[in-house]
Order: structure tokens, then C-alpha cells, then sequence
């Protein structure tokens, strides 16, 4: 059956499959999202009602998302158990989201499958070419007299995710801008530039030089620290009894040539700063109790030598629960506003690549990734490095 916008069909099977196909361009995100709604209210009732690419399923797995791992052609699944869905849910709305600046009209037409044990019994056709929001409400499974049905629904968002989001109830917590004054040239002065924290809504900075070069460009991981490291029975029910987390930084990169390099703990590969990879790690937390935590060094003197960099993090022993690690990544740059991302989201996978620095005419471009996959190949296979793997251990 194919079906037009505002198109229905009832689900006779309490397992569904709803599949998402498109093809991406390469330097364009495809995000793919879901939100339940309460039956009384028609909005989310917090986080645990938004499955997205950091929270890939609810509590009880009545939806699950299953992403592509590529952009051509692009698929994702979402797979919903209908029994399971809390009985206070009405309706989940399932969504499509494109980073700034690009607008729908980039991707090729969005094709969706509506499948019951592994069959499909309808089908939907977005047409693309002339859409020019950055935000698409796909389609939605609703109750409907107590049972439970898939529309098909097609309407756009021009403002992105922000205003998607907050039609569902999300609250996005508004962005305060302060005039910085101009400061008065000194010998030796330094500009006082406020810090940038890289979220879903704000995902994404340019950095231009000052200069011949970017200087030591410093990327700090740390976790764990204070209270939560201590004795706390909340925490330690959080990461399994008494077992402590071992957070490990790491860093691929590729060059202009096409060479590629790792940085990380695992397989001790460490690094050099003056010498290929121009990257250094300075060491292996093994419990988050440092306060300095991990620190990655770039050398931005050779950034004109670098193409893209993809910062990362791994869980080398411990449960994966992000949110108990209180994780954020840090990166200082010589006169450009300080950089922050906190590893906020979480599920059972085990590396979160944390922001890539690409760059762009010779300035960098940070974007926020937060992506979590099973280990660093899969990240790999996800950036597209080519690296070869084998077991590794740090014993």
C-alpha cells in the first residue's frame, strides 16, 4: 500500500519495523528521532521519552533505533513492540533532522517502509527537491481506540531542530549573548573570550587563525571527579559495586596526503608533538581521579598539514554509564574561545566520538559528535579512516 500525506493504516502485529532510506551527502548529518507524547497532554514527559542517536531506545526497548552506518545509501530502523509501550503514551511521532545550515532539499527523496514480520505492507515517498525546511515530521504510531496505527504525515520545521523539539514539550534552555567589550591593547595582554559549550542546538563553531598558526592546542577528558568518586552508594550502583571507570582519550587523524594516524592509550600508541602525528597524549588515567585528568596536544602549527580530526573517548573497563561519568571534553586554543562538551547522553555502547575538527580553508571547524558506538572500529567504519584492528589490551 502506498500511502500520501495524512495516509493511515492499522498494525495488526504488536512488532513493527519502520525502516527510513535516503542517500546523504557526505558532509551533511542525517539525524533520525523519535518523541513520545502523552495521550492527555501530546508532549514528551522528559527525557526518557526522546530516543535519538544518543539514547537509542526507551527504558523497556518498546522503541528501538538502529542507525546507518553510511551515507549512500543511508538507512535507519526504528523497531517498536507495541505491548510494551507505557499505556500513557498516545503517540509516537518520529522525526528527521539535517545540522545547520542544510535544508531537506539536499538529500534525495525519503523513502519508508512499514514492515510487520519482516514484510512490507506499505510504503511512503517524501519528495525532497523542493522542501526547504531543515526539520521533517516523518510519520507517527498513535492509539486510536485502543489499538494501534501508523500515519504517514510529511510536515516540515524551517526553523530545524530547536523548534521541532519544543513542539513536542522539549524544553531548550535559551542562549545568552553578552556584548564583550573592546579590550585596550598592553604589552602582552590576551583577549578574555567567554567559553562555548557545543550542545545539540549549537552544535558546531569556526575557528580563523591569529596568526601564522594556532599554537598548542590543548583537548582535556575528564570524569568522575569529586564526590562522585568517593563512597557514594548512588554512584557505585550506577557503574556496577565498587568498580571505578577507566575513561581513555583518543584521537584519529588524516592528513591532506591521505595518511592517517592513532592516538590513544590502548597499544600504547602516545604520539609525538613535533614529528608526525603532531599529536601527543600525556598519559593514562586510569580511574578519573587526576585532576588533570587525560590531555591530548595538537600541534596547530601544522594544522595547514591536517585535514580532519576526530576526538574520542572509550570505556577500557567499567559499566557503560556515561551519565554516572559526569564526562566533559575540554579543548583551549591560544586567543579563541574555549571549547566544552559534555558527554551528557548515554546507552550501553561502549565509545563516544566527541567532536571532530575538520578543517576548513585553514581555520578549524569544531563539530560536536557525541555519536556511541560498540568499539573504536565501528567509529572507524562510521569516519571512514580505514585503520586495520586487532585485540589490544594495557595489562
Amino acid at each position: 500500500m502506498q500511502l500520501i500525506a495524512g495516509g493511515n493504516i492499522g498494525l495488526t502485529q504488536q512488532n513493527v519495523d519502520i525502516l527510513i532510506k535516503t542517500n546523504v551527502p557526505a558532509h551533511i548529518d542525517l539525524d533520525i528521532t523519535a518523541y513520545q507524547l502523552a495521550q492527555t497532554t501530546q508532549k514528551v514527559r522528559g527525557d526518557q521519552d526522546m530516543i535519538f542517536y544518543g539514547q537509542k531506545q526507551t527504558i523497556n526497548q518498546s522503541v528501538i533505533l538502529t542507525e546507518s552506518s553510511s551515507k549512500a545509501p543511508y538507512q535507519s530502523k526504528l523497531s517498536f513492540n507495541t505491548a510494551l509501550i507505557d499505556p500513557q503514551i498516545g503517540k509516537i511521532a518520529i522525526c528527521a533532522t539535517l545540522n545547520e545550515p542544510h535544508a531537506v532539499n539536499r538529500l534525495a527523496p525519503i523513502q519508508i517502509e512499514l514492515q510487520e514480520n519482516g514484510q512490507t505492507v506499505a510504503t511512503a515517498i517524501v519528495e525532497t527537491q523542493q522542501k526547504t525546511e531543515k526539520a521533517l515530521i516523518l510519520a507517527e504510531v498513535y492509539k486510536h481506540n485502543e489499538k494501534w496505527k501508523f500515519r504517514f504525515v510529511n510536515q516540515g520545521f524551517n526553523g530545524g531542530l530547536k523548534p521541532l523539539a519544543e513542539n513536542f514539550g522539549v524544553e531548550i534552555a535559551a542562549e545568552t549573548t553578552q556584548a564583550t567589550p573592546t579590550p585596550t591593547p598592553t604589552p602582552n595582554s590576551s583577549l578574555n573570550l567567554s567559553k562555548i559549550k557545543l550542545d545539540k542546538t549549537n552544535s558546531s563553531i569556526n575557528l580563523t587563525k591569529k596568526g601564522s598558526g594556532f599554537g598548542k592546542i590543548s583537548v582535556n577528558l575528564n570524569w568522575n571527579q569529586g564526590q562522585q568518586a568517593q563512597s557514594g552508594s548512588f554512584f557505585k550502583k550506577l557503574v556496577g559495586g565498587n568498580k571505578t571507570i577507566d575513561l581513555d582519550l583518543g584521537a584519529m587523524i588524516q592528513f591532506k596526503s591521505g595518511q592517517v594516524a592513532l592516538v590513544q592509550p590502548l597499544g600504547n600508541q602516545f604520539g609525538h608533538y613535533d614529528r608526525p602525528p603532531f599529536i601527543h597524549l600525556d598519559g593514562d588515567d586510569r580511574t578519573g581521579a587526576r585532576t588533570t585528568g587525560e590531555n591530548l596536544h595538537i600541534n596547530g602549527d601544522r594544522w595547514d598539514e591536517i585535514e580532519r580530526i576526530v576526538i574520542y573517548t572509550y570505556i577500557y573497563s567499567g559499566v557503560a554509564q556515561w551519565a554516572a561519568t559526569d564526562g566533559v571534553v575540554t579543548i583551549r586554543i591560544p586567543n579563541q574561545p574555549e571549547i566544552e562538551v559534555r558527554l551528557t547522553d548515554g546507552n550501553h555502547l561502549t565509545t563516544c566520538a566527541i567532536v571532530e575538527l575538520r578543517n576548513v580553508g585553514g581555520s578549524i571547524r569544531a563539530n560536536r559528535e557525541v555519536r556511541y558506538f560498540q568499539d573504536q572500529q565501528y567509529l572507524d567504519q562510521h569516519y571512514r579512516f580505514g585503520f586495520r584492528w586487532t585485540q589490544g589490551s594495557k595489562d
